[in-house]
């Protein structure tokens, strides 16, 4: 079978609104550039139609975080791009960090916060003493989030306390403040182990710099360095098509990792950069297929 024959379809979460209905159809169309039968559909649409084609024949964008449907897709012989592994690696920041880490690339120093049961207080000195390893201010984070949500600047002691006993029922992530990119950050695509994309986010007044949250972003021309580190930080997690976050460091390189997302959402970034992402996803895709 030609690469450009096999049945492509992309998978989303399309219930969760206008943004991630857009998403799917952006990745449709770049797609449909490459290949000549491209579909989208929702999570519980493909749920719904088992036994009415043949996976082994499918390539699979999953832009869902559901990681048991996209391993039970390759189990039934589709190509899922990310593999449900890589999801499942990134949509956990405590495994993140875990394989950045492992991979020996640069990542703020990190504590894992233990989940606790109910009415199970969290150790005070083990607070205490993650404060005196990290200072203060420090970043609170759950381990699932997107868009810059759920994560948290703690100025005080008290501030910490009152972040991790109101989110016991959490796995969290406490993590060094990296003053020197307050507010600031960089984007990088990785597709098929290659970067090819870029844009600087910053926000005026928050110390993320989520475009989602409001902050804005601009073309950005990364070094070798960055691009090293992306794709390197691509690899670490296993993925295929990702989007990885740089923090700047003191001489003003993003030489800091600060999270893979593997359903990151490309439109702006495509937008800003002036780069059709999901064109170049189906063109690595397809040399990918006949390699």
């Amino acid at each position: 079978m030609r690469a450009e024959d096999r049945k492509v379809l992309v998978v989303a979460n399309l219930g969760l609104g206008e943004k991630f209905l857009d998403h799917g159809i952006l990745y449709q169309k770049g797609l449909s550039k490459t290949f000549d039968h491209v579909e989208l559909l929702s999570t519980e649409h493909l749920l719904s139609r088992v036994g009415q084609f043949d996976r082994r024949d499918a390539l699979i964008l999953f832009l869902d975080k559901d990681v048991a449907v996209a391993e039970m897709l390759e189990l039934q012989g589709a190509v899922v791009i990310n593999s449900s592994l890589s999801i499942a690696i990134c949509d956990d920041k405590r495994r993140t960090y875990a394989h950045l880490g492992a991979a020996g690339l640069r990542i703020p120093k990190t504590v894992m916060m233990p989940p606790l049961y109910p009415k199970q207080k969290i150790a005070s000195d083990l607070v205490m003493t993650t404060v005196a390893e990290l200072g203060l201010p420090l970043v609170i984070k759950e381990a699932k989030g997107s868009f810059g949500a759920q994560v948290y600047l703690a100025h005080t002691v008290e501030d910490v306390f009152a972040v991790v006993d109101a989110l016991a029922d959490r796995h969290l992530l406490v993590q060094e403040f990296i003053a020197s990119s307050r507010g600031r950050d960089l984007r990088l695509q990785v597709v098929n182990g290659r970067c090819i994309a870029a844009i600087a986010r910053q926000h005026p007044d928050d110390f993320r710099a989520n475009l989602s949250a409001g902050g804005v972003g601009t073309p950005y021309q990364p070094s070798a360095a960055e691009r090293a580190l992306a794709e390197a930080s691509a690899a670490a997690v296993g993925g295929f098509n990702v989007g990885v976050d740089l923090l700047f460091d003191d001489a003003n390189e993003g030489s800091i990792v600060c999270e893979v997302n593997s359903n990151a959402h490309i439109w702006r970034l495509s937008a800003i950069s002036g780069i059709d992402v999901p064109y170049y996803v189906g063109q690595a895709l397809r040399r990918w297929l006949t390699a």
